[in-house]
């Protein structure tokens, strides 16, 4: 199963890279990140995530099981998450997306198509903290699923 972190917005802090880079080395899943372009700043908000929308959407076949992050998500545990994917992998997905929005979310269309729509928390994340964050889960889920004392150890 191909993994998609689709994120509005380049990677521009190097801490948040690196730790990124370290999750996606250490996860034996195969997990690409596609930035998609913040869309110009001229544009009203809602066009923008209009804009931003459309290119998450061409990454999505019509078998693909699309996940978004945001904030007015439900939050769920780690082993939820992983289950979410075991779950996609169970019933033979060969593409999973997470969506990150950019600096006005996601639109509101996107949110609608999801299978699940997942908060970390209540509280407003930056999106390259989210990124970092996302692929820590992933690694975690990763880690349940082949019962690695990872997860055990908190």
């Amino acid at each position: 199963m191909l993994i998609t972190v689709a994120a509005v917005g380049r990677a521009k802090h190097k801490p948040e890279a690196a730790l990124i880079a370290h999750y996606l080395k250490v996860t034996r899943w195969d997990i690409t990140i596609k930035e998609i372009p913040d869309a110009p700043s001229n544009l009203s908000a809602e066009a923008r995530c209009a804009r931003e929308a459309e290119a998450i959407g061409k990454l999505l076949t019509p078998t693909s099981r699309l996940f978004v992050m945001d904030s007015t998500g439900k939050s769920i545990t780690s082993e939820a998450f992983a289950g979410l994917i075991q779950t996609a992998q169970k019933n033979a997905i060969k593409h999973v997306v997470f969506a990150i929005g950019g600096q006005d979310g996601l639109a509101p269309e996107l949110i609608k198509r999801a299978h699940a729509v997942i908060a970390f928390g209540a509280a407003t994340w930056p999106h390259q903290l989210l990124r970092a964050m996302l692929m820590e889960q992933l690694y975690r889920a990763y880690t349940i699923t082949i019962g690695h004392p990872y997860h055990t150890g908190h």
